[in-house]
């Protein structure tokens, strides 16, 4: 019988951060709630996105590693700006982008487990 250690990685923090953005009462949502998710699936994001109940924002959940947080809070920033123009989406997303405003962010929350398994729209 052999004691090897086995060596036991940390496990991984998981935060939770809630957000929401303005988008003008005239128009949809032009595909930003598919795009939202997209992105969030891309990094490994969980949480969700859904319209407001008045309809004029849209707003949710994002739950993940401290990494994949902060680039998908990049990656809305920079939608919101109209920044960022290289990726495959972008013919979508020059209609999106005018439609909503810099996303708001509370503080950032350390988790002591996932809340959720994917990421989804309501």
């Amino acid at each position: 019988m052999s004691l090897e250690l086995v060596h036991k990685s940390a496990p991984l923090n998981v935060y939770l951060v809630t957000y929401e953005m303005d988008i003008p009462e005239d128009c949809g949502d032009g595909g930003l709630l598919s795009l939202v998710s997209l992105k969030a699936q891309q990094l490994k994001v969980c949480g969700f996105i859904a319209h407001t109940h008045s309809g004029r924002k849209v707003g949710g959940e994002l739950e993940g590693s401290e990494e994949a947080l902060h680039q998908m809070v990049q990656w809305l920033v920079a939608k919101a700006r109209g920044k960022d123009q290289k990726e495959e989406e972008d013919e979508i997303m020059r209609g999106v982008k005018s439609q909503m405003t810099e996303p708001r962010f509370s503080k950032w929350k350390l988790q002591s487990r996932a809340k959720y398994d994917d990421f989804f729209q309501c």
